[in-house]
């Protein structure tokens, strides 16, 4: 499953719709926080409410977040559930660059408008995976002691980053060893992967134009 999609024929597809109400605070809010929509808008989700052993590790997180600002020309903001704050402000910390953090600021269905308006969110095996599945936004997903054949996004644009060890999927929720189901993926790996994302998407450094994604 490493770098597959993840949706196959005939699997069912869930779809939401997100009004232009909704979108225009997703909009605004990103503006308030600094964000430039002109640019390639990337949400990232480093947390995992309910699984320490999920999360890949933040300081990978803040490389990939600098090279998708610094390389691609992105505007990079954060998302998850207040109980995820403290992992969200470590990767701010370990940035060189300044990213919105809405991490807790935000309730499902402003977070669905949020990432309605994305070009891409790169995220843990988490909830948010599949909002984004929903709404239409590419979505990476970094698999670690989870079974992506169970828990996998159903999109076509959905892509699964993975590289199992014998012990995958234990599916612990605290690594009793050395996590190396998380350590072996790197973050140039997945900003290869969100390149490639970005790239089916339509979307350019200059420009936000668009594929249109049939809802």
């Amino acid at each position: 499953l490493d770098g597959s999609s993840s949706s196959e024929p005939g699997e069912p597809r869930i779809s939401l719709e997100v009004s232009e109400r909704r979108q225009d605070f997703a909009r605004g809010l990103l503006r308030e926080h600094g964000a430039r929509l002109e640019r390639p808008l990337v949400a990232l989700c480093p947390g995992s409410t309910n699984s320490r052993a999920k999360r890949w590790p933040a300081e990978r997180f803040a490389a990939l977040a600098d090279m998708l600002v610094e390389r691609a020309g992105a505007e990079v903001f954060l998302v998850g559930a207040g109980e995820e704050l403290d992992v969200s402000r470590e990767v701010a910390r370990g940035m060189r660059n300044r990213p919105a953090v809405l991490t807790g600021r935000t309730d499902l269905a402003q977070t669905a408008a949020l990432l309605s308006v994305a070009d891409l969110l790169v995220t843990n095996d988490t909830g948010p995976a599949h909002v984004a599945a929903a709404v239409g936004c590419p979505v990476v997903v970094i698999f670690g002691p989870t079974n992506p054949a169970t828990t996998r996004p159903l999109s076509p644009l959905a892509e699964v980053v993975r590289r199992p060890p014998d012990c995958a999927p234990c599916m612990l929720r605290d690594c009793p060893i050395d996590h190396r189901c998380m350590t072996a993926i790197t973050a140039e790996e997945v900003f290869g992967r969100s390149l490639a994302a970005l790239g089916a998407r339509g979307v350019s450094r200059d420009s936000r134009r668009k594929l249109e994604v049939a809802r």
